[in-house]
């Protein structure tokens, strides 16, 4: 095993612990979600709090899928260190990773309002629990989509 190997393997097992974190939420959230804010001010405190680790885990799984594909790319012989983001997002596509490279964009814009930017409106507050409850399922999929990548290439995933 080399030790990109190695890497890809420890960082494949961080998104995989990441979207399981996702998963343990969706019950909590499910019937809570709010659409309102209105509705956020009168979620009990536990749904409040998975509502604030949701954003933390979209936020860390989106981060660390961009790092894995880094690695698949390198993996795979690519010169990464020439690649801008949008090179990567179209590779992304093209490896069938994303159906459109503008999705991950758009995750990864999501990625960096979530780090750099905390809303103190309530009303920007819902609107960000929302986007990470649907890009949720999106990052799930890319890891998935990525453990097929790989596992049609030969790695054992």
């Amino acid at each position: 095993m080399t030790d990109t190997d190695a890497v890809l393997r420890s960082t494949l097992l961080r998104c995989r612990r990441l979207s399981d974190g996702i998963d343990e939420l969706r019950p909590l959230l499910s019937g809570h979600l709010p659409t309102a804010v209105s509705e956020l001010e009168t979620l009990p405190l536990i749904e409040r709090v998975a509502s604030i680790a949701l954003l933390k885990r979209v936020e860390q799984l989106q981060d660390m899928i961009a790092r894995l594909v880094r690695l698949v790319a390198v993996w795979e012989l690519l010169d990464t260190a020439t690649m801008t983001r949008r090179d990567i997002a179209n590779w992304m596509e093209k490896s069938r990773f994303v159906d459109d490279a503008d999705h991950w964009v758009d995750l990864t814009l999501l990625r960096n309002r979530l780090v750099h930017e905390y809303p103190i409106d309530e009303a920007e507050q819902v609107r960000r629990v929302n986007q990470c409850w649907d890009a949720a399922t999106q990052l799930q999929s890319i890891v998935t989509a990525i453990v097929t990548y790989l596992s049609k290439k030969g790695f054992a995933a």
